[in-house]
């Protein structure tokens, strides 16, 4: 079938070392939209992050973020879907990280990323590119207490993501957050958890966003590297292409591999299964 939508990831696939979408994956999909394509972003990251390098590929009518826990419409100013943290996990969540140190964690809400002092102190030291620490520090929103302020606020949270150097730590937490029931712990990067409602995932995402587009899985191409890309990677139909740097788990599922995402893999990635190929059909 003819590839109608290209679903992408944004860390270690889209973005490369330096957090930054190169000209020529820019310039890539540029073409693809001229042929009609669909450009989709699919991240953990919350929807105003994401945008932001959504834009740059000219990705901003449909959005996949959260991990596939959030789903929206930005052309018709529309939510497609979107699935929170149920109150009480989100407490037992809390009760677990809040008192640990080496640490910055944040909780993701339609209104920003929600963190403490605490919290906020140890951004700069998480794991997180430099790039990425200085776009997104000034955004977070700081606050004494996360609880009462989301409940204050009434907001929903689509995410808990912890971040840190210290990977015995995160191992720790990933054990003891993965015991509540309903919560599920994925790990897109070494110094990375992410805490979502069970059930949702990338995968998720992609499936309800093709129903409400009325596109064929099999008419889609996805591209990514990590563990929260698994379940995208695991959906029948779609033409699927691994990074050059990514996790063997998603290698293995791939149907194609390009370079890394410090050699423009998703331009190798379009370029080759989609405008060339629509130039030879």
């Amino acid at each position: 079938m003819t590839i109608k939508m290209i679903v992408t990831d944004l860390d270690g696939t889209l973005l490369n070392s330096a957090n930054t979408v190169s000209d020529k994956n820019i310039q890539a999909f540029r073409k693809a939209i001229e042929m009609g394509i669909v450009p989709v972003v699919a991240t953990g990251r919350i929807d105003r992050e994401a945008l932001f390098f959504a834009e740059t590929i000219g990705a901003t009518d449909y959005l996949i973020s959260g991990s596939g826990g959030v789903i929206k419409d930005y052309k018709n100013n529309k939510s497609i879907h979107e699935v929170n943290l149920d109150r009480q996990k989100v407490k037992l969540i809390l009760e677990i990280v809040e008192p640990t140190n080496e640490i910055f964690w944040q909780v993701y809400t339609n209104k920003g990323c929600v963190c403490t002092e605490k919290s906020f102190s140890w951004m700069d030291r998480s794991g997180w590119a430099k790039a990425h620490v200085e776009e997104f520090k000034d955004k977070q929103i700081v606050v004494n207490d996360v609880q009462a302020y989301v409940d204050t606020h009434e907001l929903g949270i689509s995410k808990i993501a912890l971040s840190s150097t210290n990977y015995l730590l995160l191992d720790e937490l990933m054990e003891q957050v993965g015991m509540i029931a309903g919560v599920e712990v994925v790990r897109p990067m070494d110094y990375c958890v992410e805490c979502i409602p069970t059930g949702v995932d990338k995968g998720f995402g992609l499936i309800k966003l093709c129903e409400y587009l009325e596109i064929e899985t099999e008419e889609v191409m996805i591209i990514g590297d990590s563990d929260n890309d698994k379940e995208m990677f695991e959906v029948h139909g779609p033409l699927k292409i691994a990074m050059g740097n990514a996790k063997d788990s998603i290698k293995e599922l791939a149907t194609h591999i390009v370079s890394t995402n410090d050699q423009d893999g998703v331009a190798e990635a379009i370029n080759a299964f989609v405008i060339n190929r629509k130039k030879t059909s």
